[in-house]
Order: structure tokens, then C-alpha cells, then sequence
């Protein structure tokens, strides 16, 4: 009897561990997107809007005029201004949502961890590391559409060239976003492989 309230006691306690880390995590995330949000939304209009702006006028005024800034044609200096401008813009969203993702992370290992009986920070790592390589490159992704047009008023081959270093960090990131996952999927894999081997006992 003392060995199964002893048991029982440690289970209780291990739930209730999970449960005080579920009520931090989405108290962090509530308050990771009370306060970057609105950042983020804000960041990513204004990239949309430089990029509209410099498609439909700047660079049409641009490309009307023969004038030359230290020996290079206005319309270049002007995508180059805007490439400059989005990789300022960009760089902030990317440190918004590293914050936000940190968050969500810690929501997966709760729910997982309540279905399993148990968090672990190893998990939290884990787990942290995969949202943020999958969330970068989907934003990578959808980045360099507003790359594309800009880059390409500087230099015609700049688009391809960037496009290639892309998918190779893409390819990268993606691997090890999974490989943070492995052990992960290992643990419920072993479980699962263990509640099998009961049946047959």
C-alpha cells in the first residue's frame, strides 16, 4: 500500500509540474504577443507598402531619368535604398517572432508533455529549435518575393544568385529543425513500442 500512495504521490506531483508549466507557457505567450503582435503586423505593412511604392513609382521615375549618383544610374541606387530598407525591416519581424515562437514552443511541450506525463527542458529545446527553423524559412520564403524585383534592378543575375543560397539554407535549417525532433519522436516512439510489448505479456 505505501509503495502505491508513494506512487501515486509522484504522479500528482508530476502532473501538477505540467500544469504549472502549461499555465507559464501560455501566460509567456499571451504576453509575447501582447507585445510584439502588433509589431510584427505593423512591420511587415510597412515592408509591403515600401515594396508597392518602389515597384509602382519610385522605380518608374527612376528608370525615366539618365541621372547617375558616384557613377551609378539613379534607378540602382533606388532599388538599393529599398533592398537596405527591407533588410532593416525584415531583420526586427525576425527577432519579434523568434520571441513569439519561443512561446508557442513552450505550449507544444505542455500539451505533449500532459499527454505523455511529463515536461523536460531537453524538450523545450528541442522543440524551440524546430519552430524557429521552420517559421524562418517559410519567412525566407516569402521575403525574397520582395527581393526579387529590387535586386534584380541592380543586378540581373543577383535574384538567381540569392535564390540558390536560399534553398541551400533552407535545405540546412529544415534538416536540422528535424533533427531537433528526432529525439522527440524517439521518446513517444519507445513508449508506444513499450505499451506493445505489455499487450503481449
Amino acid at each position: 500500500m505505501k509503495t502505491d500512495d508513494s506512487s501515486e504521490k509522484v504522479k500528482e506531483a508530476e502532473v501538477k509540474k505540467v500544469e504549472e508549466f502549461g499555465a507559464k507557457m501560455y501566460s509567456e505567450s499571451a504576453q509575447a504577443i501582447r507585445e510584439v503582435g502588433a509589431k510584427i503586423i505593423v512591420a511587415i505593412i510597412v515592408a509591403i507598402l515600401v515594396w508597392v511604392f518602389a515597384e509602382l513609382i519610385f522605380t518608374p521615375i527612376a528608370e525615366g531619368m539618365d541621372d547617375k549618383i558616384l557613377g551609378w544610374p539613379l534607378v540602382e541606387v533606388i532599388n538599393l535604398i529599398v533592398v537596405i530598407a527591407l533588410a532593416i525591416i525584415i531583420f526586427t519581424v525576425f527577432i519579434y517572432i523568434r520571441r513569439i515562437s519561443t512561446a508557442f514552443a513552450g505550449i507544444l511541450v505542455y500539451h505533449f508533455g500532459k499527454a505523455g506525463g511529463e515536461t523536460r527542458a531537453e524538450s523545450y529545446k528541442n522543440y524551440t529549435k524546430a519552430m524557429d527553423g521552420i517559421l524562418y524559412v517559410i519567412v525566407i520564403s516569402l521575403v525574397y518575393l520582395l527581393f526579387k524585383d529590387p535586386l534584380a534592378e541592380i543586378h540581373g543575375s543577383l535574384p538567381a544568385i540569392l535564390l540558390v543560397f536560399i534553398i541551400i539554407w533552407a535545405i540546412i535549417t529544415l534538416w536540422r529543425s528535424l533533427n531537433a525532433m528526432s529525439e522527440e519522436i524517439g521518446r513517444y516512439t519507445s513508449k508506444v513500442a513499450d505499451e506493445l510489448e505489455k499487450q503481449t505479456k
